[in-house]
């Protein structure tokens, strides 16, 4: 088989794993939305509660970015740098731009909650937890904030000729899960170094490297023949997967289950990249347009609860079980993401390749 052929086949399973990714956010937020005390199916929100379904889905998809990104930047072209971030732009915020007024619209000015010019200004930039600005859909854009903050990591290792080391990248992998390690237990002595979200992204970078290193050390056996090499990075999923999670149920008791779910979404990654790789028609769409449902799922749920709210407490859509709920918001998120990629994403990734095509021959004729 040849190359190319091989790598539509590994680009295929990994749009499997992010249709599931994405599908277990929608889980999660829906159940916890829609579940009332005594509703049929009350087990499909304790599930999702239990183990933190929506959070396995997050981490699965900072896996397929590790996995992912770092090969997208080819150093041998000219203006490599400048050509990823214009590409890389254009493929995460115009769909984002669009989710800010219908996210605002579904999560509050429809249910009568404030929220003013000022604070859609701030969110156009992806920075409104700096500014204490709230979220136009509450705790969801967290994670495009890391994503970025990995692009800038991937730039500067690139920059001192690291990017392709996969020593020098176990090594940043590592740094990152100790500090996290190292923030967490500092907390839980009562001498805090900094708070759990900051924690959390140290853990979430080193999340995203492994990605990396697995596809380079394990996948293409890159560093086949560096023993210590292959030992690290087996050692880091090791821990990330099973000493990481114990540590943390023995620190912090019920609190620290949260660790569980990047357990489950470590052996998850594992699965769907070496053991039982999917690829399917159905798979290959929900994975391409993943990013969207993962986006706009909330404009979706949000709106239903809002009218479903308003229904007589007796109505036939009042008393269905949770499983009713979730198929439904799961088909017309799909639905409407299906549209939004046609119409904004696949441009927006047009429109960026263009301009980073455009960019790279005025940096090489200069």
């Amino acid at each position: 088989m040849d190359g190319a052929a091989q790598g539509e086949q590994r680009l295929r399973h990994i749009d499997a794993l992010r249709a599931i990714a994405a599908l277990l956010v929608v889980w999660r937020h829906v159940a916890d939305a829609f579940v009332t005390p005594g509703m049929r199916g009350h087990w499909l929100a304790d599930v999702a509660d239990g183990i933190d379904v929506g959070r396995i889905g997050v981490v699965v998809f900072f896996f397929v970015s590790g996995y992912v990104i770092p090969f997208s930047i080819h150093a041998e072209r000219p203006a490599a740098i400048g050509a990823f971030l214009i590409k890389r732009f254009f493929r995460i915020f115009p769909a984002y731009w669009l989710s800010l007024p219908l996210g605002a619209f579904a999560t509050w000015w429809l249910w009568g909650r404030p929220f003013g010019l000022r604070e859609l200004l701030v969110n156009l930039t992806l920075l409104q937890e700096a500014f204490g600005v709230p979220s136009a859909q509450g705790g969801l854009y967290w994670t495009l904030l890391v994503e970025w903050c990995f692009y800038l990591l991937c730039v500067a290792l690139l920059h001192v000729r690291s990017l392709a080391n996969p020593r020098r990248l176990a090594t940043v992998a590592t740094a990152f899960a100790a500090a996290a390690a190292l923030v967490f237990l500092m907390l839980k002595l009562g001498r805090p170094l900094a708070d759990n979200w900051l924690a959390f992204g140290f853990l979430n970078l080193s999340i995203m490297f492994c990605g990396t290193l697995y596809r380079t050390c394990i996948v293409e056996r890159a560093a086949a023949g560096d023993a210590p090499l292959q030992f690290g990075v087996r050692a880091l999923f090791v821990c990330h997967a099973i000493v990481f999670p114990l540590v943390a149920l023995l620190a912090f008791g019920a609190q620290g289950r949260i660790a569980i779910s990047y357990a489950i979404a470590v052996l998850l990654f594992v699965g769907g990249t070496s053991v039982l790789p999917l690829r399917s028609v159905l798979t290959d769409w929900l994975g391409r347009i993943s990013y969207s449902i993962y986006l706009f799922h909330p404009v979706v749920f949000m709106s239903l609860l809002w009218w479903l709210g308003r229904q007589p407490a007796d109505a036939w859509w009042r008393v269905q079980h949770l499983g009713w709920y979730l198929a439904f918001n799961i088909a017309l998120t799909v639905a409407l993401a299906e549209l939004v990629y046609r119409c904004v994403e696949a441009p927006g990734m047009r429109l960026g390749r263009t301009l980073a095509a455009r960019w790279a021959s005025s940096r090489a004729r200069s």
